[in-house]
């Protein structure tokens, strides 16, 4: 990272030295965020050993230089994280960049260089995942246009990063949503895995107060030696009933399922699942299925309370249960899945409320509690695991 950081610097200063008749505008910004978070019974039993809390923060300090047709950023991270569990204390931290670009108006549209954040629609496939601490970051290269946007990348910064992974993805506006091609290349395990999806997004209104947004998703290519063809979907629609309060519900759905030839489970990518399957992060989107309803209740123009009710199955019965973070979540003693399809299908239901205010123009605070009641397939898999688990944070945000 220093010697991207010490290239953007080169070109920065031979981009000043030819730009003679224009002055380069030179900007500074800093951000803080600190959040705390405690997660009690894991493994829906009692015993406190899965208990833990955490203390996460980090600043960003950050540069912005803009020139007639270029414009730069340079935005450093210092993460810190402070853990405690019953079997032990410890702290992670990460020193990085999490920007260092480039940007050109070429006439046609806009290329960007160099570590940079890209997203795609709500981050259901691409996301930078900012509600982790440490966030996510692409090295690579970007071309937009006002219909088109085109970017090839590696992760430069990510949770768990993938060194192998590279993502090759083209997108485009048009009068029915968005639709995306992404090609994404990997090896896990010592497995090579090509993943080609065919994604569309569509989101509009039908009248004043109903809305609903769309996603589809379809994917074919290897994993290992497996031939995958997987699908997913998306659907939501909300009311807002009046200047306050705005009642919903969302259907999700992702293919599962896997034979000595063939996967069916569909591949999530690099999401920001934290968003969309429950604040506890238990689900991600693959093999599975879920129903929920939300409400989000404005409380003054400053602050906001949101109520949703979601509640999940296994897509297939004999492939297993896959978290936000896409891997089958652990238990003691292996993980969530019955190759035989005998636990059944209904995962279990979470109840999840949050507390959103805005204190000023640079600052807000945010809170919120998850209580993830199992259901028959967790209970069947381990018959001890009947308790709730519960999750809950605090947050501090502040940008200048």
């Amino acid at each position: 990272m220093a010697l991207l950081s010490a290239a953007l610097f080169s070109a920065l200063s031979a981009i000043n030295d030819q730009n003679d008749k224009s002055k380069t505008q030179i900007s500074t910004d800093f951000e803080f965020r600190s959040r705390f978070e405690r997660r009690v019974d894991k493994d829906f039993q009692l015993s406190p050993n899965d208990n833990r809390s955490e203390v996460q923060w980090r600043v960003r300090p950050g540069m912005s230089f803009k020139g007639d047709n270029w414009s730069a950023r340079v935005q450093f991270q210092y993460a810190h994280s402070l853990i405690w569990t019953a079997m032990k204390n410890f702290s992670t931290e990460n020193v990085d960049a999490t920007v260092a670009q480039l940007q050109f108006n070429t006439g046609e549209g806009t290329l960007t260089l160099g570590r940079q954040k890209i997203n795609l629609g709500d981050e259901r496939l691409l996301g930078t995942l900012e509600w982790s601490n440490l966030a996510r970051s692409m090295d690579g290269i970007r071309f937009q246009t006002k219909e088109w946007d085109a970017y090839a990348f590696k992760f430069g910064l990510s949770p768990n990063i993938k060194r192998d992974a590279r993502i090759y993805a083209v997108s485009n506006k048009n009068s029915a949503g968005t639709t995306s091609y992404i090609l994404k290349t990997d090896n896990s395990g010592g497995s090579d895995v090509t993943v080609h999806t065919l994604d569309h997004i569509w989101k509009g209104k039908m009248g004043e107060s109903l809305s609903g947004e769309l996603e589809v998703a379809g994917q074919v290519g290897k994993v290992g030696a497996k031939d995958l063809g997987a699908y997913a979907l998306h659907a939501q629609t909300a009311y807002k009933a009046n200047s306050k309060l705005t009642v919903g519900a969302e259907m999700n759905m992702a293919s599962g399922g896997q034979s000595a030839s063939h996967s069916k489970t569909f591949d999530n990518l690099y999401p920001t699942n934290h968003k969309f399957y429950g604040s506890a992060d238990m689900q991600g989107w693959r093999n599975m299925q879920e129903f929920s309803i939300f409400a989000n209740y404005k409380t003054d123009p400053n602050g906001s309370v949101v109520v949703a009710w979601h509640n999940f199955w296994l897509f297939d019965s004999t492939d297993g249960w896959y978290g936000a973070g896409g891997a089958i979540n652990p238990r003691q003693g292996g993980t969530y899945i019955d190759p035989t399809g005998t636990s059944g299908k209904f995962v279990g239901s979470e109840l999840d409320l949050t507390y959103n205010r805005k204190l000023n123009a640079n600052s807000s605070i945010s809170f919120g509690v998850a209580f993830f009641s199992p259901g028959s397939f967790i209970k069947n898999v381990n018959p001890s695991q009947d308790k709730n688990q519960v999750w809950g944070y605090g947050m501090l945000s502040m940008k200048f």
